[in-house]
């Protein structure tokens, strides 16, 4: 394959109006936020933050969007308790929609984003040839490189994925390689601060493709 370059990207950190400001509220209809996609373009946990108010631990809210592929995601979420965050199980680059189960009367969440994140998902070769890469990173920011092994032509990048060793937790520009046979590679940042950036440069020798 052709040398690849991802990047450079400066992930947004954390915040609890990246969607919405604390005014989103709706009857039980679906209700698009007021910003539909992440500032940085990948994909983050979505948060939904109450101010001190009565409850909305028995209402769900299932957020419908696009992950860090473009796909197609849904999650369904339950409400924070006054002066709460909760925050979504699944990664979205976009949201259409959220739905509560029901009217939320005069109640009122933020809708936000954690400062993790994830890329889209770069294919590798079918080849006998493992993928190298160095991920090189200005400022400060934590990464983790994860590879999949499954056909990620038709399922989401993130299935299914385990931690490259070399490349787990680092704050560092660093240099490690995919297993032999995985099929895509991503990065997750597990924190950063505001300005910080990483590009991911890989390669794979395609010699030895079957």
């Amino acid at each position: 394959m052709r040398p690849t370059k991802l990047g450079p990207i400066s992930p947004a950190d954390a915040s609890t109006t990246a969607f919405n400001a604390q005014t989103f509220n709706s009857t039980g209809a679906a209700t698009a936020p007021t910003t539909t996609a992440t500032a940085d373009g990948l994909a983050h946990l979505v948060t939904l933050t109450a101010p001190s108010q009565n409850t909305l631990a028995g209402v769900t809210f299932t957020i419908v969007g696009t992950d860090s592929d473009g796909r197609a995601v849904s999650d369904a979420v339950v409400g924070p308790a006054s002066g709460a965050t909760v925050t979504s199980v699944k990664h979205f680059k976009t949201i259409s929609t959220i739905t509560p189960s029901a009217t939320m009367g005069v109640l009122v969440v933020s809708v936000g984003i954690t400062a993790v994140s994830l890329s889209r998902g770069i294919p590798l070769e079918n080849s006998a040839a493992a993928a190298g890469m160095t991920v090189a990173i200005t400022g400060t920011i934590n990464y983790t490189v994860y590879e999949t092994f499954v056909n990620v032509y038709e399922n989401p990048s993130n299935t299914a994925a385990t931690s490259i060793t070399a490349l787990a937790a680092k704050s560092a520009t660093t240099t490690g390689n995919a297993s032999v046979s995985a099929t895509g590679v991503y990065l997750m940042t597990n924190s950063v601060t505001a300005g910080a950036t990483y590009t991911v440069w890989l390669n794979q020798n395609s010699a030895g493709a079957p």
